[in-house]
């Protein structure tokens, strides 16, 4: 058996990053587009720009680089900060869900109990 969570930050009561925001970003990322990874995500531009929006509020930083239409076409690109933001999120779950199945197999271990 194993455990499982799910760990979002939060602040003043709501969601500040989550895994969803961060599956987001790296879809931008990889498909050069906002637009592109809702869709490939199965949700609007919209609740896509209002979850990139809502995080940059709550943490002061910019997570986008966007450019508009035009003959090239439009996209988008990770700032740095956003790019820090991804990597430390998976390095503090990767810690916690060592942590988690440590403790889970020290206190649920029948061979303990």
């Amino acid at each position: 058996m194993n455990v499982k969570c799910k760990i979002w930050f939060e602040k003043n009561g709501g969601v500040a990053f989550a895994e969803g925001r961060r599956m987001l970003l790296e879809a931008v990322d990889r498909l050069g587009s906002l637009n592109a990874a809702a869709k490939e995500l199965g949700m609007s531009y919209r609740a896509a720009w209002g979850k990139i929006k809502a995080t940059e509020k709550a943490l002061g930083i910019k997570l986008l680089e966007v450019t508009t239409g035009g003959k090239g076409g439009g996209g988008a690109t990770l700032t740095p900060d956003a790019r820090e933001l991804i990597r430390k999120f998976e390095k503090y779950t990767n810690r916690m869900n060592l942590l988690m199945e440590r403790e889970f197999k020290n206190i649920f271990d029948k061979k303990k109990s």
